[in-house]
């Protein structure tokens, strides 16, 4: 049992919807346990120790918040999901106190979950049970297996209607081994042996000749590029970057560079001129995961960005937190007050949409919208959603 780095506890007396989500967990790998709540739960907690747990929020003679106590008192360091319709109170009352309690809460499901929002979250949680070393990423970036996808974002044209105006490029591995790996396995490698900028510049590279290619079928999307802070503090940068659109004929103004507050804060005076550089090139300047730390006013009142980016940590909770949604709405209004247009990620559901659409939330994405996906499938995923402005949840979890 312990072999398996990933283990699925789920706690439901629903047959047919503990059968739809074993299915889908063990298609992932996972190893998976099931009960119903009783004298033999925290046994089996302890027995097998599960990395995921999803839970029904009503139960035979007690209710998910017991649950979320229990795992407390253990410590669990499981990452939890609960099973309940968006606007349940008992939904985001549980929420809370798994958030109070100091538990890691995966996200929800809806109640009578479809197989394809069971396997975006648990591909979410899933961990990798291989080492990826230094040499084997040098070999791959030699080998161009190391690839930009792209993830839509959408604008909101409408008081509750979106298009799809551009693209965020997000770094894949197309390993002849293990298939598509995510970068949360090799990002952190590429940092400790020195491979960052070598891989930056080839994911950039990637998105411009798609750019160019979505161009010349007509398409007219923008493409976010992330600037880790290497190239952020690299005075020659903007002037290699403007080169490369000369080269593909883009131009600047269809390309947005986004920095984390990170990036920002090892060089700040070169950044601002990096950044200052960019900006007279034409390129859109954004900060991204705003709203994860201490200074990001500050930085949005110091450094010349047009746009910022707030922080899927805090879009996750949107549809069941009222601070969630006090918090996001003020870091709009802040974001409109200081000229900058406002992109919301991590956007998950159809409620966490429309609650960012009352707000005045400029632009989304996140899984609700779609997943990254390779350069070739934009254009039809482009035209999906003009011919449906509303699919539903289920469709928009596999496009």
């Amino acid at each position: 049992m312990a072999a398996n780095i990933n283990r699925l506890l789920v706690v439901d007396h629903d047959r047919a919807r503990v059968a739809t989500i074993v299915d889908v967990a063990e298609r992932l790998g996972f190893d998976v346990a099931e009960t119903a709540p009783g004298g033999e739960l925290a046994k089996l907690l302890d027995a097998f120790n599960p990395t995921v747990i999803v839970t029904a929020l009503r139960l035979p003679d007690t209710d998910a918040a017991e649950l979320l106590r229990l795992l407390a008192a253990r410590d669990s360091r499981a990452n939890v999901a609960l099973l309940g319709d968006e606007g349940d109170r008992v939904l985001e009352s549980a929420w809370e106190l798994g958030i109070a309690r100091g538990l890691s809460m995966l996200g929800t499901l809806p109640a009578s979950p479809e197989a394809p929002e069971i396997d975006a979250l648990l591909r979410a949680a899933r961990k990798a049970d291989r080492e990826i070393d230094t040499a084997e990423l040098a070999r791959a970036l030699a080998a161009g297996e190391l690839v930009p996808y792209f993830q839509p974002q959408v604008r909101r044209v409408a008081p509750d209607g979106w298009d799809v105006d551009g693209v965020e490029a997000l770094v894949r591995w197309l390993h002849p081994r293990y298939g598509l790996v995510m970068p949360e396995e090799f990002v952190s490698v590429a940092e400790r042996g020195g491979l960052m900028r070598e891989l930056s510049e080839l994911v950039i590279a990637g998105s411009l000749r798609a750019l160019a290619g979505w161009q010349r079928e007509g398409l007219g999307l923008k493409c976010a590029i992330n600037l880790p802070p290497g190239l952020a503090a690299d005075a020659e940068f903007p002037a290699r970057l403007e080169a490369r659109l000369a080269e593909e004929r883009i131009d600047p103004l269809w390309l947005t560079v986004e920095v984390t507050e990170a990036a920002t804060l090892q060089a700040p005076t070169v950044v601002v001129d990096v950044l200052t550089r960019l900006r007279s090139v034409g390129v859109t300047v954004a900060l991204d995961d705003f709203g994860t730390g201490y200074s990001s006013v500050t930085r949005l009142h110091r450094m010349p960005f047009d746009e910022m980016k707030i922080d899927k940590s805090l879009v996750t909770h949107l549809p069941r937190s009222a601070q969630a949604r006090t918090m996001i709405g003020s870091l709009i209004e802040l974001g409109h007050n200081l000229g900058l247009e406002v992109c919301a990620e991590g956007v998950e559901s159809a409620g966490a949409l429309d609650l960012l659409a009352e707000l005045g939330c400029d632009r989304c994405q996140g899984y609700f919208v779609s997943r990254a996906l390779p350069a070739g499938q934009i254009p039809s995923f482009t035209s999906r959603w003009s011919s449906n402005q509303a699919p539903s949840q289920a469709t928009r979890a596999v496009l």
